[in-house]
């Protein structure tokens, strides 16, 4: 009687041991990639992009649990948090885990890890009856910086005044490094509402004020606006500006030049004609990103050159004078023109009698 009570409890306390286990996987994690698959999980569930805006976006990013795999190494962000399971044939009971060989622990429930860098979690199961299953390790890299980004112009941007200037002429190329998950996507807005993912050079598609703005992420979706662009100041002196945004003119505009002389010329059948007294002074007019250069040339020989002083003509005959000028951002004008005819033959006078 008492063999037969005895039966019936053991198999009353195994049927409450299957009752009561309370971690249990389909399959049991046997290497590292099972162990991504079961033990990183979202923290959270974001909204639909499409109904955010661009700043609540890239909240929600900052939000969002995010795991990369390279190929190499894992990558999470510190929102991801990691999941451990048991299963056993029959009594399964806890598993123990520690990180970075720390103390080791009793799992209880889904952790973090929020230093930025490598880490290696050491976990195994172990049943009621005491049988332990080997160590296992899962290595992965914490990712929580985003990427660092830097803009090129084909040329300077120019600082004129309180204002940056360029031109659609101007191309810019963007650079995004990441030291560890590495870049994921690189958008770029002229007015901070419409963008564009950045696959090649862009230059701007208007003229007038238009405002550079970027975004990029990693592969964890650690999420950036600031980028550094280089300008040449006033002075002509590169610097580094540094920002979420700058505000740049798009100067499409070349400068107007004149030819003027001291005096007015003497018209002739059409023709200017005019004294070696005369000088002739250039000037060049720009009221956007202002003038660079003002370059003459004389009587259509050789090459222009700068212009320095007022013009003057000593020999006698056709006289040609070509100006153009460029602004700061490479707009050049047309050529202007001025032809004129020099006179430097006195009269001849002549006296004979008259009966």
């Amino acid at each position: 009687m008492l063999k037969r009570i005895f039966i019936l409890s053991l198999c009353c306390f195994i049927a409450l041991a299957f009752s009561t286990v309370s971690f249990s996987q389909e399959e049991p994690a046997e290497t590292e990639e099972t162990m991504e698959d079961a033990a990183v999980t979202p923290d959270t569930e974001s909204p639909e992009s499409a109904e955010l805006t661009k700043e609540e976006v890239i909240a929600t990013d900052a939000e969002k649990a995010a795991s990369h795999f390279d190929g190499l190494n894992h990558y999470v962000n510190s929102k991801v948090m990691f999941e451990l399971s048991v299963k056993d044939n029959l009594l399964a009971d806890k598993v123990m885990y520690k990180i970075n060989g720390d103390e080791e622990m009793v799992y209880e429930s889904p952790f973090r890890l929020t230093e930025e860098g490598k880490h290696n979690i050491s976990y195994y199961g172990v049943d009621r009856v005491g049988n332990k299953e080997d160590m296992k390790y899962f290595k992965v890299v914490v990712d929580n910086t985003a990427p660092e980004v830097s803009v090129t112009a084909s040329q300077p941007v120019v600082k004129s005044g309180e204002k940056y200037y360029a031109s659609q002429a101007f191309s810019f190329s963007v650079d995004a490094k990441d030291n560890a998950a590495g870049v994921k996507q690189v958008e770029y807005s002229f007015d901070g509402n419409t963008y564009n993912e950045y696959v090649a050079p862009f230059a701007f598609d208007s003229t007038g004020d238009s405002s550079l703005k970027l975004k990029a992420k990693d592969n964890v979706l650690n999420t950036t606006e600031k980028y550094s662009l280089k300008v040449l100041d006033e002075n002509g002196n590169l610097q580094e500006l540094e920002g979420d945004s700058v505000a740049i003119y798009v100067d499409n505009t070349a400068p107007v030049v004149e030819i003027k002389a001291d005096k007015e010329f003497i018209d002739k059948d059409g023709k200017k004609v005019a004294s070696v007294d005369y000088t002739y002074e250039v000037t060049a007019n720009d009221t956007e990103s202002g003038v660079a250069d003002l370059l003459v040339r004389l009587d259509g020989k050789g090459n222009f050159v700068k212009y320095t002083a007022p013009i003057q003509f000593s020999k006698n005959g056709e006289h040609l004078i070509e100006a153009k000028s460029v602004d700061k951002v490479g707009n050049t004008s047309a050529v202007k023109l001025l032809s004129v005819y020099v006179d430097v033959i006195p009269p001849e006078t002549m006296i004979r009698t008259v009966d």
